[in-house]
């Protein structure tokens, strides 16, 4: 693909092209934890199973690298959605007091990471600067309906078809978004560039991390400005607001796909109008007020529903936010692009694992109040801490790629 301004037909479909990631992470944090409650298993086990599972993301960092040498991020892409159905298929076949079961979600978790890494740089080596914030929103659109389909049907489909049938086809529709990778534009990349020596790439990427405004984003995402765990805890929480597993897997289904589309094409625009650093803090600090807002309110369905709706909201319109400032980051051409893209996943994943654990305290200590009020408290101290360095960073234009970094040579797509 040649270097241009003008971007490309279908972004917006090749964002979606992440939906294996939101579907793969569905199994984690909604499936496996309906699976592990329906066999007894107490909450804060669930919070500790899930907190570990997405820790395992954060191997991300040290693995990204290979997707940038050996064979292209194509191939990487395929094989990993492939290996992440065959981990889906086997852990769900597994017994609830398997002691598998943790290690089998926490292979899930970080080969579907490692998907999104793979993806996620070669779009953002292959596409122009223009289509950042396209591009950013769509990605997480994929993810978050990825996610709300797996969430809606996952947990029906292994209720009403026998085993191991049921997994099977749970397993197996995770696959279908690979359909999408054919409309994904390749680079003007030679051959031996997509086979580079591991040796020389981890000098690159040793170089990559002592760069400014990536070490600047990653000081930026290691906070929890915008986490919005409480979306992933909520698969084990519906019996603490009388709700029914129907309604569990709507709200968290159906009902979080519409919402996580509507907010993040209304988001989008703002983009435009308010950088996305500042528009990330500002989420997260509404985000929080909202979070806050609930804890007088009774523990009814209803207010599931609403609480849902919610931090669903806020969760989709930060990761909008998140996407852009990480494509913004990215030299058109990268060789490191999904070096730099799962580097800069890591980071953000982070927050996701211990705001999950503590969250989870939080729940120990004064059950749903505890979980709103830690999430709360936490990511409102965050947003505070981090506003005026990145007002600063801003002004200096120290959080983008400079506009003459392109790299003589690109990684195949």
């Amino acid at each position: 693909m040649s270097s241009t301004t003008e971007a490309p037909r279908y972004v917006w479909l090749m964002g979606l092209a992440n939906m294996s990631y939101g579907y793969g992470y569905a199994v984690v944090l909604v499936t496996a934890p309906q699976l592990l409650a329906t066999h007894g298993v107490p909450e804060p086990v669930i919070a500790n199973l899930t907190a570990l599972a997405t820790t395992a993301g954060l191997a991300t960092f040290a693995l990204a690298p290979l997707l940038d040498c050996w064979f292209s991020r194509r191939s990487w892409a395929i094989g990993l959605a492939l290996v992440v159905a065959m981990l889906v298929f086997a852990t769900l076949v597994l017994p609830a007091n398997s002691a598998l079961f943790a290690p089998a979600l926490a292979l899930i978790a970080l080969a579907v990471v490692l998907y999104n890494s793979a993806i996620g740089g070669w779009l953002g080596a292959v596409l122009p600067k223009s289509a950042d914030e396209t591009i950013g929103t769509w990605f997480n659109i994929g993810n978050a309906a990825g996610f709300g389909i797996g969430a809606q049907v996952q947990f029906w489909l292994l209720g009403h078809l026998a085993a191991p049938l049921g997994a099977a086809v749970v397993a197996a529709l995770g696959l279908a978004p690979l359909a999408i990778l054919a409309v994904l534009p390749s680079p003007d990349a030679g051959h031996a560039d997509v086979r580079e020596s591991f040796g020389r790439l981890a000098r690159d990427v040793s170089q990559l991390v002592r760069q400014g405004s990536v070490l600047r984003i990653i000081v930026l995402f290691l906070l929890p400005c915008g986490a919005f765990t409480l979306t992933n805890a909520f698969g084990g929480l519906g019996g603490d607001f009388h709700a029914s597993p129907g309604l569990v897997d709507s709200a968290n289904g159906i009902v979080a796909v519409v919402v996580n589309l509507i907010a993040a094409l209304l988001f989008k625009p703002l983009l435009t109008r308010v950088r996305a650093p500042l528009a990330y803090l500002a989420v997260g600090s509404i985000g929080a007020v909202f979070t806050l807002a609930l804890l007088p309110l009774p523990l009814m369905p209803w207010v599931f529903v609403l609480a849902v709706i919610g931090e669903n909201i806020a969760q989709t319109c930060a990761q909008v936010a998140q996407n852009a400032i990480i494509f913004r980051s990215i030299p058109l051409g990268s060789p490191l692009a999904s070096s730099q893209f799962g580097l800069l996943t890591t980071a953000f994943q982070l927050p996701y694992a211990y705001m999950q654990a503590l969250d989870g305290r939080g729940y120990g200590w004064r059950g749903v109040s505890g979980s709103f009020l830690m999430d709360a408290g936490v990511s409102m101290a965050a947003c505070a801490l981090v506003l005026i360095p990145v007002l600063g960073w801003l002004r200096a234009g120290l959080l983008e790629a400079p506009a003459d970094a392109v790299p003589a040579h690109a990684s195949g797509a």
